[in-house]
């Protein structure tokens, strides 16, 4: 039986044209693939050097497999684990006769890299980053995934049959870049690792991708308190000089170091030196009162954004990411109103980047959490000021910009951001989409929808990520018993799913409003935060996983989770669990 990347024939993709290496000799285009096994790995790339006389617009550099080959994809019963773009997409197990996950259509640009892939047929799935393939008969899995993701966007597209795999495309998008007469271009770097135990598989890979993208792991995970889950965009600034006051009076019963202000204070996206009226006093004040109550300040930016009635857009139109006909692209709605997004290859842009961060960390805050990051990745019909620049350029040279601006010594959370592109920049990553003050909506929702399940299913399947990639952010705990909808039961589960997987812990509630006993729960937890080490038990089930295994990691002692997260009563393990609930043995 050959090795699975014999099988796989590089390919380019020009305007919507597939080319084998002999059909693009006569284009004048010399299409290449170099393979090495180091230790186990097989480590691919695909080079086009471009000598036909003229420039060419290249979508795709792909690698392509045919049905029927004589491999280990050609197995009946194989099932697939799915990585998902960034935080809110789903990720798990499908098989054949399922279908992939199911998407908001309006989210679907926000949620993949290459939507035009996805299919909602059954037996049609699709993945970024990582994909894997597990024989369940005999255990064998394959894990290909990208282990270099700077420049453009790796991803999977495949089908079943009842005989395995019968096509597969793995893709390099190089989104339409120019490539000019005497350039070449390579792929990202495709590894195929081979293993029996998929979480172990997941953390090879992710071990080898941070040290080949310059892994950024050696800070604390931030412990502190978030505004947003209790205030929202409501919040103001007597919400936050309360909740300092009283976490200052409180610092031995709830030990933390971070305050963060949230979405809510700035006069418009694009703004954010500028406060509405809910902050009479500015950032500056902000920060001077987290300061003064003996925290670290902590703000939330969208950067890339730009409100359509904020000052940054009417002065600077030409800093957006226009279409071919040279207007500003206005896609992105946000409460009312239409938002651009910035060109981050425009070199204006990466100095506005410099300087806005530069003054924002001068007035005193020493973290920031970026969000909607996966706006500069989005906008596919956009034109670049780079031509020959990819999405995932895009996206990388601006927070390059962002990280000089801010400093090496400065934490920044990455929120809603593609995965990839961002690896050796940030040092922080949420991993899941938003967590909700209720179980979930009465009604059917999408499967990146702010969910707890959806929520808990992500921070699970990601652990592998944790002080491998980044600091996982699970998002925040929430234990409140006002201004929530959420169960003991529902809110005992979040707590343990949060208290086991690890990573950055930040608050979300009222803390002077906190009843007795769900103070408790933070102040055991913080006690001893990131004290375990986690994985799931049941990795290969296609639903959320239902058992952790969490290692104490000073004492050794073995902590097993079971949880239910069903509307009805499920037997784990042997043990019958009540709906939305959980048990520790």
């Amino acid at each position: 039986m050959k090795n699975v990347h014999e099988y796989l024939i590089p390919q380019i993709i020009l305007q919507g044209k597939t080319y084998t290496a002999r059909e693009a000799e006569l284009q004048g285009l010399e299409l290449t693939q170099t393979a090495e096994d180091e230790n186990g790995v097989v480590f691919l790339k695909i080079r086009l050097e471009n000598h036909s006389g003229r420039g060419i617009r290249l979508d795709k550099l792909n690698w392509h497999r045919e049905e029927n080959q004589e491999d280990f994809l050609s197995r009946p019963g194989l099932l697939l684990y799915l990585e998902g773009w960034q935080m809110a997409s789903p990720c798990g197990v499908r098989g054949y006769g399922d279908c992939d996950y199911h998407f908001g259509s309006s989210y679907l640009q926000y949620a993949v890299a290459e939507p035009e892939d996805y299919s909602a047929l059954p037996n049609h799935f699709r993945a970024d980053n990582m994909m894997m393939f597990r024989d369940p008969d005999t255990s064998q899995t394959l894990l290909m995934g990208f282990v270099t993701t700077g420049d453009q966007f790796g991803h999977f597209k495949t089908e079943l049959s009842e005989n395995g795999v019968l096509s597969l495309d793995v893709r390099s998008s190089c989104d339409g870049m120019l490539v000019e007469d005497g350039e070449t271009v390579c792929s990202e770097t495709l590894a195929l690792l081979w293993g029996r135990d998929g979480y172990a598989l997941q953390c090879r890979y992710a071990s080898l991708l941070g040290r080949k993208m310059g892994a950024r792991t050696e800070m604390d995970p931030p412990v502190g308190w978030c505004s947003w889950y209790y205030y929202f965009d409501n919040v103001t600034g007597e919400d936050i000089r309360r909740n300092v006051g009283f976490l200052k009076e409180n610092q031995d019963r709830f030990p933390m170091r971070y305050i963060q202000l949230d979405d809510g204070y700035q006069r418009a996206l694009g703004d954010w030196l500028i406060c509405n009226e809910k902050f009479p006093g500015g950032l500056k004040a902000v920060a001077d009162t987290i300061r003064e109550g003996g925290f670290i300040p902590a703000l939330w930016l969208a950067p890339f954004l730009a409100e359509e009635n904020s000052i940054l857009l009417q002065e600077h139109p030409e800093w957006m990411i226009h279409d071919p006909e040279g207007n500003v692209i206005m896609k992105f709605p946000w409460r009312g109103h239409q938002a651009a997004v910035l060109d981050g290859t425009h070199p204006e842009v990466q100095a506005h980047f410099r300087s806005l961060f530069a003054q924002i960390r001068k007035l005193g805050f020493d973290y920031v959490k970026l969000d909607f990051m996966m706006t500069a990745a989005s906008v596919r019909e956009g034109v670049l000021a780079d031509p020959g620049a990819t999405r995932a350029q895009a996206l990388r040279r601006g927070l390059e910009a962002i990280r000089e601006g801010f400093g090496e010594d400065g934490y920044i959370l990455g929120c809603t951001v593609p995965f990839g592109p961002v690896i050796g920049l940030v040092d922080g990553e949420r991993i899941s989409t938003d967590i909700t003050p209720y179980w979930a909506p009465d009604r059917e929702v999408n499967d990146e929808a702010p969910t707890v399940p959806n929520v808990c299913r992500n921070v699970i399947r990601h652990t592998y990520m944790n002080k491998r990639l980044w600091n996982n952010d699970p998002d925040t705990l929430i234990v409140r018993d006002d201004n929530t909808e959420l169960q003991e039961n529902e809110v005992r589960l979040w707590y343990e799913i949060v208290r086991l997987t690890g990573g950055m812990l930040m608050m979300s509630d009222n803390f002077p409003t906190l009843s007795a006993d769900r103070s408790r729960l933070i102040e055991k937890l913080l006690k001893e935060p990131q004290a375990y080490d986690a994985r799931p038990v049941d990795f290969w089930t296609k639903g959320v996983c239902s058992v952790l295994e969490a290692v104490h990691k000073k004492s050794g002692a073995v902590e097993t989770a079971l949880f239910n997260f069903r509307d009805e009563r499920e037997t784990v393990r042997g043990r019958v669990l009540e709906p939305h609930s959980c048990v520790v043995l």
